[in-house]
C-alpha cells in the first residue's frame, strides 16, 4: 500500500508502493517515508485535499480543480487515455493535464477507489470515471468512462439520486 498526504503550507507527500506513478515523484520506485520533496502539482498550484486509491492518486487543487496520477488501465485518471502519469519524468507539474469535470464546474470533494474515481461537485452532482465492470459509476450500466476522449466533461453524466 502506500499513503499521501496534504501538509500545512497545502503541499503533497506520498510514500509507500510506488510500482506505477501513484507516488507522483516521476519514478517506479517504493519510498519508505515521506520525500524531503513535496509533489508538483504545478506553477503556483497548491493542494486542499488528496485520496489515495488503490494505485492511483486525485488531488483537490487550491483552485478546486483535480488533478490525478498514477495507474490508468481504465481510465480511472479522467484524462481520456490509459497513459499512466506520475512514473515517468516531466509527467507531473504543469505537465498533468486538470480533470475536465466539466465548464465552470469545481470540486467539492473526492474519492479515488480501486480502479475508478467519484467526485462532489459544486452544484451538488456526483461524477464517477475508470473502470465499471460491477456498475461502481453509478450510471446504470457497465461502461468504463474517462478511457477515450470525449467522455469527460460535460458528456460525462452525473449519478442520478
Amino acid at each position: 500500500g502506500y499513503a499521501c498526504a496534504v501538509l500545512d503550507d497545502d503541499s503533497v507527500k506520498c510514500w509507500g508502493r510506488g510500482n506505477v506513478g501513484q507516488l507522483g515523484h516521476g519514478k517506479n520506485t517504493s519510498v519508505d517515508s515521506p520525500p524531503n520533496s513535496s509533489i508538483d502539482l504545478g506553477t503556483g498550484r497548491t493542494a486542499k485535499f488528496v485520496s489515495a486509491g488503490n494505485s492511483h492518486t486525485c488531488a483537490i487543487l487550491d483552485n478546486s480543480s483535480l488533478k490525478c496520477w498514477g495507474f490508468n488501465e481504465s481510465g480511472q485518471l479522467g484524462l481520456g487515455d490509459i497513459s499512466n502519469r506520475g512514473d515517468g519524468s516531466n509527467e507531473m507539474d504543469d505537465n498533468l493535464p486538470v480533470v475536465d469535470i466539466g465548464s465552470g464546474i469545481t470540486a467539492r470533494a473526492i474519492s479515488a477507489g480501486d480502479s475508478h474515481t467519484c467526485s462532489v461537485l459544486d452544484n451538488a452532482s456526483i461524477i464517477c470515471w475508470g473502470l465499471n465492470d460491477s456498475g461502481q459509476l453509478g450510471l446504470g450500466d457497465n461502461s468504463t468512462r474517462g478511457d477515450g476522449s470525449g467522455e469527460m466533461g460535460e458528456n460525462l453524466p452525473a449519478i442520478s439520486l
